[in-house]
């Protein structure tokens, strides 16, 4: 059986404002990770000095020497290097168990993470844990970049979400504008390889078993979309790296978000409005199906806690403010 207080560790492949990175740390500490590994994309990242004095946290610059360590050159896909990193989390780490999730996306527990994971029966290889996307209950000025609530995916078929949400469900999967598929943790030691969202079998005829953890007791929150700057960002990425030979084939949805923004570039905030801003009648709705859910998500004490003499700013115009100094190519691309 599974020891009563199994260990678990995080991965991320981060080039991101400081503050979210201090925020995601900061968090997955609070919940008692043993282990973050964040591997900074851009290897001059000031984040590792921010982050040097948690002994919980390793820090790897994703520089040529690293890439040369972990198989080949550095990957042009951001997909890739994703997965590489972790992979080389997965073969170095000392915990029980390993989740590879994004710096915008952050576990919600109802009871410890350890005390589920203790609950895995030994021969699951991997507990899956169901995302809920942030949105926003109303078109109000926001302090922080984690205010909101959260929409749970609509697992139906599309055209009976067509049907119930109105032709923009098309620009979603399962009516969330990011993914629907979660975060899984996988178990150390086991023949797999990790990915994106599930890990992969090493050999064509092998099975992976897969557990999918209650949301009443672990959730994922998404916060894709931190402001609509970032939104914008990230779909103006997409289009950018496939332009440049540089981006995995999109999603369908993502691809139609990305065809209106190129069609409109002043008309981001409009677009955001429409797939992330339900209106009052859509969110009773649903909150009567159950894809509803106002946790009090809220990293400000813990950031205080690990991080007490390097404040983190949260307020969406200084994220928004980073974008523009570090990311203003990307931007710029929609309108080239």
């Amino acid at each position: 059986m599974t020891k009563n207080t199994p260990t678990w560790a995080v991965v991320a492949t981060v080039d991101e404002p400081p503050a979210l990175v201090q925020a995601f740390v900061a968090w997955y500490l609070s919940l008692g990770a043993a282990r973050i590994f964040i591997y900074c994309d851009k290897p001059g990242d000031p984040v590792g000095s921010v982050l040097r004095h948690l002994p919980q946290v390793t820090v790897l610059m994703c520089d040529d020497a690293h890439w040369l360590r972990v198989g080949k050159s550095r990957p042009r896909r951001h997909q890739v290097r994703q997965v590489r990193n972790a992979r080389d989390a997965y073969a170095q780490m000392e915990a029980d168990w390993l989740i590879h999730c994004d710096a915008d996306e952050f576990l919600w527990p109802r009871m410890p993470v350890a005390e589920t994971l203790a609950g895995v029966d030994d021969g699951v290889d991997g507990l899956v844990v169901q995302v809920a996307e942030r949105v926003h209950a109303a078109r109000s000025p926001t302090q922080n970049i984690f205010e909101g609530a959260f929409r749970r995916p609509f697992r139906e078929p599309a055209a009976r979400g067509r049907r119930i949400f109105g032709l923009d469900y098309d620009l979603t999967y399962r009516g969330l504008t990011g993914h629907s598929q979660g975060k899984a943790f996988v178990r150390k030691g086991r023949a797999l390889n990790m990915s994106i969202h599930r890990p992969r079998p090493v050999r064509s005829d092998q099975e992976v078993a897969l557990e999918r953890a209650h949301v009443d007791a672990l959730e994922l929150l998404h916060f894709d979309g931190l402001t609509t700057a970032f939104w914008t960002y990230k779909l103006a990425r997409m289009v950018y790296a496939l332009e440049k030979r540089d981006g995995m084939p999109p999603s369908d949805h993502r691809r139609k978000q990305a065809d209106a923004l190129i069609a409109d570039p002043d008309g981001a905030e409009a677009l955001y409005d429409r797939l992330k801003r339900p209106d009052a009648a859509l969110i009773d709705l649903l909150k009567t199906m159950g894809l509803w859910v106002e946790p009090s998500f809220d990293p400000s004490e813990p950031i205080a806690r690990w991080f007490p003499d390097q404040p983190a700013d949260l307020r969406p115009d200084v994220l928004d403010a980073w974008l523009q100094r570090k990311k203003a190519h990307v931007l710029k691309f929609l309108r080239a």
